[in-house]
C-alpha cells in the first residue's frame, strides 16, 4: 500500500505541474493573440492547425480518458480563437496594512 501511495502523490505532482504549464501557455497564448501584430497572426494559424490536428484525432478510434483529453484540447482551442481576451495579470497587489498619513 504504501508503493500505491508514492505512485499516486507522483502523479498528483506531475498532474499540477501540467495545470500550471497549461495556466501560464493559455497566457502566453492570450497574450500573444491579442496584440495585433505578425505574430498574432502566426499564433492564429497555429491554433487552427491545432484544431485541425485534434478534429482527425477525434475520428480515430481513441480509449475514452484520451477522449477527454482531446475533448478538452478543442475547447481550449476555440476558446482562444473564439474569445480571445485581453490576458489578466498573474498577480494581482492587494494594499493593505499600515498607512502613514
Amino acid at each position: 500500500m504504501r508503493n500505491l501511495n508514492t505512485v499516486l502523490s507522483k502523479l498528483n505532482d506531475r498532474l499540477l505541474r501540467l495545470e500550471g504549464e497549461l495556466f501560464v501557455l493559455r497566457s502566453i497564448a492570450r497574450a500573444s493573440l491579442t496584440a495585433g501584430d505578425e505574430p498574432a497572426m502566426r499564433t492564429r494559424k497555429l491554433l487552427e492547425g491545432a484544431k485541425l490536428a485534434l478534429t482527425d484525432e477525434t475520428r480515430r478510434p481513441l480509449d475514452s480518458a484520451t477522449e477527454k483529453y482531446v475533448a478538452a484540447a478543442i475547447a481550449m482551442v476555440d476558446e482562444l480563437l473564439e474569445h480571445p481576451r485581453e490576458s489578466a495579470p498573474l498577480f494581482r497587489v492587494i494594499e493593505g496594512g499600515r498607512r502613514e498619513d
